[in-house]
């Protein structure tokens, strides 16, 4: 049965990764690089490289994922899941089918371009372009795995150079980025609108799947409260030594980690047992353990 459930649970994994790596390859293909929209990361890169010499834009980011892979493992010991390197290798075929089979950037170029809405048409690539993209990666990075990229080098600058990661990242994508003045001067403020709207794409993605509330409560009837969110909730509940800052009197405090769905139930319980309970609801960028994420 155990076998069962994980094939079962790997196939929607696979299903989920393939759908964001869709949703990734027609964001790239539609409207980021028919405008030569960089937005940092390898696909940035090779949206460069295209533009100067021709190349072929998903074959150039096989090879340089194919390039990370190997250099992460050489030099950071990492190993990299299966679901990554089919992220990576799914998105590069993507592309180069959606381009050189379907030629769908040419199209959507000049949809776009002869289209008679008066919105510059780099913008609204730009905008739709990191739609599209973060909503992908997104999907991609809530089932735990990656399309590669240049996070590989910023974990690579991080060992070598003692600069975080976040920073690293930042270097790198900021470099590439800058590299678009060689296609338009223009073109790399328009990648910072993609950079800026692609990243609070992957946020809401993954916090909006993943988004966990942790609640404190301070209640009379706390010991209720305790059994009805253990049976109806099937969450555990930690009780926490308190004490009152005004009447000095000891009070007993739940600590209980709800999904964002599970607030409105939790909200009945703590009405039906004890209107006048205080309760503290605070949002948590990320909940692993039992009952959550797993740690990896």
């Amino acid at each position: 049965m155990k076998t069962k459930i994980d094939i079962k649970k790997e196939t929607v994994n696979y299903i989920i990764i393939t759908a964001g790596t869709t949703l990734t390859a027609l964001g790239i293909v539609l409207f980021l690089d028919p405008f030569a929209i960089v937005a940092g990361g390898v696909s940035g890169l090779a949206i460069v490289l295209k533009n100067l010499f021709g190349w072929w834009l998903g074959l150039q980011m096989f090879i340089y994922n194919i390039f990370l892979f190997a250099l992460g493992f050489w030099l950071l010991g990492i190993g990299f899941g299966f679901k990554s390197i089919y992220a990576a290798t799914l998105l590069s075929f993507q592309i180069d089918f959606f381009e050189q089979a379907l030629h769908l950037d040419s199209m959507m170029k000049e949809i776009m371009l002869n289209s008679q809405m008066a919105i510059d048409p780099y913008l609204l690539s730009a905008i739709y372009g990191g739609v599209l993209s973060g909503i992908g990666l997104g999907l991609v990075i809530w089932r735990n795995a990656s399309t590669g990229g240049t996070d590989i080098l910023a974990l690579i600058i991080n060992k070598y150079f003692h600069i975080s990661t976040g920073k690293g990242l930042l270097i790198v994508d900021t470099m590439v980025t800058a590299s678009a003045f060689l296609i338009n001067p223009l073109v790399p403020m328009y990648g910072i609108i993609t950079i800026f709207v692609t990243s609070k794409m992957i946020d809401t993605v993954v916090e909006g799947f993943e988004s966990t509330r942790t609640v404190f409560v301070i209640s009379e009837k706390y010991d209720k409260i305790k059994e009805r969110v253990l049976k109806e909730l099937d969450r555990g509940v930690t009780i926490l030594q308190g004490k009152g800052g005004y009447t000095y009197q000891d009070k007993n405090v739940l600590m209980i980690v709800l999904s964002r769905r599970e607030i409105g139930d939790f909200r009945r319980i703590i009405r039906e047992e004890d209107s006048n309970a205080f309760i503290s609801i605070l949002q948590n960028s990320e909940a692993l353990g039992y009952g959550f994420k797993k740690i990896r």
